[in-house]
């Protein structure tokens, strides 16, 4: 076989030494090469095919975008021609080889949440945090929404007078997606952290005698003390009782219980199915499952169950659904299962900056499980 080079054809083109047979070359390379069979940018492959264009079709109008020769130099491009000694010598109709060019299959990862979250006032009107400039967001009744930095929004006085009834039955939310996280100080000083995929419904400003909140979802909580204003957090089957402490509530509609892990302080959780009730003290967890199931307590380590809001994941023999439930929201990835074996738990320490590749690298190193990242979903297979 001898390896043609287009340039050398062009070449000859250029200063009229080129057969018949090395123009039909060029006329067949020009009607059955496709541009990804190439190693050449969009640009470049459409000057080479307008050059090869004038030079098999030198009366004809060009129609495709031309620039320098010199921008498709380096771009080298060979065709195998199979018996092309006889080819030329016989001139029988030609019947090129061509090459072909392997096509790698796109390489795929998920990269990590950010702060990323959607207000809404009391108005319908939304506020995509992530686009917002610090500074003043918005006012609601005689409170302002502001946006402190990277990440977090507070609610504070405004400084004119106005009803704090009206402004408290004034409600916001707000919202994380998939793939996002975020920071509220509300207007009696309580903070709340959103994980991914949850949101926290709560007044512009609380009533005199109570505080009420409704979470879906993650959020960890430091409430501002106040003796003669309980603070009460509900999700959709338990509610929580607080006047003045540091605790993580995780209340996904996916996962199996909800979960309660008191840090600092006391709170009462009740059931509001059933109507049972139980205190928590620090570094207890109550889970109930979303059913007429009774609260379990245990007593933990309540700082891992913050892992997620310190920077990190934390994995204490957890098995392989509970655990790519969570980095399908932290990744913004859905997931797929194509074997059995889901009995394979997992313990560790991950960073939340990493790569989901870089995670799920370290779960195939211990396990008998395999991933295969595709362009929007994680395939887990034996």
């Amino acid at each position: 076989m001898e390896h043609i080079n287009v340039q050398d054809l062009l070449e000859k083109q250029r200063t009229g030494k080129i057969t018949q047979a090395e123009r039909d070359l060029l006329e067949t390379w020009y009607t059955q090469w496709q541009p990804e069979e190439l190693e050449l940018s969009a640009e470049e492959f459409e000057t080479l095919k307008a050059q090869v264009w004038r030079a098999v079709n030198p009366h004809r109008k060009n129609t495709f975008k031309i620039t320098t020769w010199y921008s498709i130099a380096a771009a080298v491009v060979f065709i195998v021609v199979s018996s092309s000694a006889y080819y030329l010598l016989n001139k029988t109709e030609p019947q090129p080889v061509i090459k072909q060019v392997a096509v790698k299959a796109p390489v795929y990862d998920f990269k990590p949440g950010s702060n990323k979250a959607l207000l809404t006032l009391s108005g319908g009107q939304q506020i995509a945090l992530n686009d917002a400039k610090n500074g003043q967001l918005t006012a609601q009744g005689t409170v302002v929404v502001s946006k402190a930095g990277t990440g977090q929004i507070k609610y504070g006085k405004n400084g004119l007078n106005g009803s704090a009834d009206a402004t408290a039955s004034m409600f916001n939310t707000l919202s994380t997606p998939r793939g996002g996280q975020y920071h509220v100080t509300l207007s009696d000083g309580t903070e709340a952290w959103l994980n991914a995929a949850s949101s926290i419904t709560y007044p512009v400003t609380f009533a005199v005698n109570e505080r009420h909140v409704k979470v879906v979802g993650e959020v960890y909580f430091e409430v501002a003390h106040n003796a003669h204003s309980p603070f009460t957090v509900s999700t959709a089957n338990q509610e929580v009782t607080v006047l003045g402490t540091h605790f993580n509530l995780k209340a996904y509609p996916d996962d199996p219980a909800t979960s309660t892990t008191l840090l600092a302080g006391s709170v009462k959780i009740k059931n509001m199915s059933s109507g049972e009730s139980r205190m928590l003290k620090p570094g207890q967890q109550a889970k109930l499952k979303n059913n007429q199931d009774p609260i379990v307590i245990k007593t933990v380590n309540a700082d891992d169950a913050i892992s997620w809001k310190n920077g990190y994941f934390l994995f204490d023999n957890q098995d392989i659904n509970s655990v790519m439930r969570i980095m399908s929201r932290w990744y913004d990835v859905d997931i797929a299962y194509t074997n059995n074996r889901r009995s394979d738990r997992f313990g560790g320490t991950f960073s939340r900056t990493s790569n989901m590749s870089e995670i799920l690298h370290n779960f195939e190193q211990v396990s008998h499980l395999r991933f295969k990242i595709e362009a929007k979903k994680i395939i887990v297979t034996d």
